[in-house]
């Protein structure tokens, strides 16, 4: 069996390239570990949207025209059908997909539907390693997670982290402690302007 539904592939690929935000001058990431791999985009949700409307199918196309170029070339059927090709093409499988946003950038994380599965041969019980290389990182952490934002924007809150994460206020309020500490990420602003900012960007 593939690795990976090419269906899902498909649908992450051209959601990358119709719906990011070319004001960013940033790339697009894909990155492709052992047991999964992940679309990065750049511009988050339209304003007014949630995750969970997305997931329902509803769609506001940012580039409508770079959308109507690839509607015509048949790469793309319908508006707003993507989220919901990709979370089909895993029914059944043992891991599903997962979308993780902030509001201004937008991750994709499809799982290796080969990594780590038991396989029976012979009445023997063994663990298929997807490749010969060492030990598959683990999905990202939630530091992982919020650096991997401000890579994509300059800058983060509080209330954003808690969004990204799905954590309460004082989860997402000591992570964002710890990181300071352990100087990963500087505190701006006052209580109610609060925001951070990775180490690498500056005061």
């Amino acid at each position: 069996n593939r690795d990976y539904p090419e269906v899902a592939v498909r649908e992450a690929l051209l959601n990358s390239l119709i719906h990011r935000d070319y004001a960013f001058h940033a790339a697009t990431l894909i990155r492709i570990y052992p047991d999964y791999m992940e679309f990065v985009t750049l511009g988050g949700l339209p304003t007014g949207l949630e995750l969970a409307d997305i997931k329902l199918g509803i769609s506001v196309c940012r580039n409508p025209h770079l959308a109507n170029v690839f509607y015509r070339l048949q790469l793309i059927e319908a508006y707003g059908t993507g989220i919901k090709k990709i979370m089909d093409s895993y029914f059944g499988k043992w891991k599903q997909p997962s979308i993780i946003c902030s509001n201004n950038a937008f991750k994709i994380i499809l799982p290796n539907t080969n990594a780590g599965q038991i396989v029976k041969e012979d009445h023997v019980c063994y663990s298929v390693a997807p490749y010969s290389v060492a030990p598959s990182p683990a999905l990202p952490s939630a530091e992982e997670q919020i650096m991997q934002v401000l890579s994509a924007q300059k800058e983060i809150t509080r209330k954003e982290v808690q969004e990204l994460l799905e954590v309460s206020q004082s989860t997402a309020g000591r992570i964002l402690k710890n990181m300071v500490d352990r100087g990963q990420i500087i505190k701006l602003g006052g209580s109610l302007t609060t925001r951070y900012r990775a180490i690498q960007f500056g005061s």
